[in-house]
């Protein structure tokens, strides 16, 4: 599925969406207004007229197939960075945690207990009515029993609790990943409740607070769950090059925003392009030429990559890639041949 969205002098920003979706690449202001545009779009957002001067007094859309895409479709939640992860956890309308506490609440047996609360706030009020005396002429002063509810209960009287063992421990505290996998496992729940609302999950930056290792982890939960419940849908702008969640599966759901904005495409056909390019008899196995995108993905259809530091080897699939999409810039690089000392250096345990 292709989305499209207006912009005030772009014609064609297509991206590719799909269960998994990332949207890399060097164009940081392009790839800034699409995740924005998402958020208002799907926020319910009302523009003012500065937004409207910009896109030429109409609304900005998002479109698939030619069909305006409705802007309650999807119940967006946005995370930008570990502030937002945090605020998800809290007992506040709208965040996963309410959602939560407000299914768990909602059976016979709570709803009960609540019927009780309530019960003994109206055995109060009378005791304390009995005890007033409080008339002038035919008015008559009196207490009234504020009910509670399953909502007021949890904004009012709810708090939620971690520990680790015995001792109690702030969230802003745990580990961050373990913090995005509570987070995972707090959604679960309230997507088994609900299988039918769609839900947008949308992050930006999480390399900023996980580190490599964690953020594939979170990825493979994130994926996981896109197969498990049909209902969800996550798009991820990582921002650090080598943050990519790639694999034969989601390949093609991997959008670059640079000076071309493109996709990948099947995983089978761009191996087999990739291999009819390579200037040596010793190509790269699949796993391998996938590692290779990894690194390489956020620098195409780029020029000014002479920051980068790179292997000879990701160059070359930098190139070729570079080329299968009609990209012919020259690319500037340091080839160094490797001191042996410093590779003596490398290899030596003491």
């Amino acid at each position: 599925m292709k989305w499209k969205f207006t912009h005030p002098y772009k014609e064609n920003l297509t991206i590719n969406f799909g269960k998994f979706t990332q949207i890399i690449g060097e164009n940081q202001q392009l790839k800034y207004y699409i995740w924005q545009i998402i958020i208002w779009y799907f926020s319910g957002k009302k523009y003012d007229m500065e937004d409207l001067i910009l896109f030429k007094q109409g609304e900005p859309e998002i479109t698939s197939e030619d069909e305006v895409i409705k802007r309650t479709r999807y119940k967006i939640i946005s995370i930008a960075d570990i502030q937002d992860l945090i605020e998800q956890m809290e007992y506040k309308k709208g965040t996963v945690s309410f959602d939560f506490l407000r299914a768990k609440l909602d059976n016979i047996e709570a709803l009960e207990q609540i019927d009780t609360i309530n019960d003994k706030l109206d055995a109060i009020s009378n005791c304390i009515n009995q005890q007033m005396t409080v008339q002038i002429g035919d008015v008559h002063c009196r207490t009234e029993s504020q009910y509670f509810s399953t909502e007021q209960l949890i904004l009012k009287n709810f708090l939620p609790y971690f520990s680790i063992g015995n001792i109690h421990v702030s969230f802003e505290f745990v580990e961050n990943e373990t913090k995005f996998l509570i987070f995972l496992k707090v959604l679960e729940d309230v997507l088994n409740e609900n299988l039918t609302s769609e839900m947008l999950l949308i992050f930006r930056n999480m390399d900023d607070y996980l580190n490599h290792a964690s953020f594939i982890k979170c990825c493979q939960q994130l994926e996981e769950m896109t197969e498990k419940f049909t209902n969800l849908k996550v798009i991820i702008f990582p921002s650090n090059e080598g943050y990519l969640y790639i694999n034969k599966d989601n390949i093609e759901n991997v959008n670059i925003i640079s000076e071309y904005v493109e996709h990948f495409y099947d995983f089978t056909f761009m191996y087999e392009r990739f291999i009819n390019a390579y200037p040596s008899n010793e190509t790269p196995t699949e796993s391998q030429f996938l590692a290779s995108l990894q690194k390489i993905a956020s620098y195409l259809f780029c020029s000014d990559v002479h920051h980068m530091s790179l292997a000879i080897q990701d160059i070359v699939t930098l190139k070729i890639l570079n080329r299968l999409y009609g990209y012919d810039k020259h690319l500037d690089f340091d080839s160094l041949i490797p001191n042996s000392l410093l590779v003596k250096f490398l290899n030596d345990h003491n």
